[in-house]
């Protein structure tokens, strides 16, 4: 019963909405949530599907993704030193819009819909989120189903992509996951590709 009612508030938009501005203000909840869901990655890289997804797919989640990628050191780093990556985002794109600078490599050369703002309070439901946070085992549960539900992860990316996406580049193996999934995705890389100086007219 209480696995159906978790479901139920994961499906919930606005309630969810009001579920992550509660852990923008409480950084041991969403530092906790973060740390389940590393785990569960590294258990079942599939999940990081769940998150990545929407980020890839949706153009303004996209942009805000790949400044959040700019802006973290590592993640940074692993790009440049990511053979495949560099030539992929050096390839020319099939359509137009393309970049006219490279923010990971100045120098490299080629070698060949807006979530709902309102929620109706309950004090009922608002001590059901609280035995949920104070209780590890229903947290747990909490998250995972979270993790698995695609939709909800593209509205809380509106709310907490960085925290969300600084979990998993601070991570070595899911940095490099992440490199791998975006790699496959054609339609992230096109976003990014550019022009390369060598080839244009």
């Amino acid at each position: 019963m209480m696995n159906q009612l978790m479901q139920n508030m994961v499906a919930n938009e606005k309630l969810m909405y009001h579920w992550h501005e509660m852990m923008q203000k409480n950084p041991s909840i969403l530092m906790h949530t973060m740390s389940d869901w590393v785990s569960q990655m590294k258990e079942e890289p599939e999940l990081m599907k769940n998150m990545l997804g929407p980020m890839t797919s949706e153009p303004q989640l996209r942009e805000k993704m790949i400044e959040s990628m700019k802006s973290h050191s590592k993640m940074e780093n692993s790009l440049k030193m990511h053979s495949e990556w560099m030539d992929s985002v050096h390839h020319e794109m099939m359509n137009s819009g393309m970049h006219s600078t490279c923010s990971w490599c100045p120098n490299y050369q080629m070698h060949t819909s807006s979530p709902s703002m309102g929620f109706e309070n309950s004090d009922r439901m608002m001590d059901v989120i609280h035995a949920i946070w104070v209780n590890s085992g229903m947290s747990n549960d909490m998250h995972r189903l979270m993790i698995q539900n695609p939709t909800h992860l593209a509205q809380m990316s509106y709310q907490l992509m960085d925290p969300m996406l600084d979990a998993i580049m601070d991570d070595e193996d899911l940095r490099q996951q992440m490199i791998k999934l975006m790699l496959e995705n054609p339609e992230f890389m096109n976003s990014i590709r550019h022009e390369n100086p060598e080839t244009s007219n």
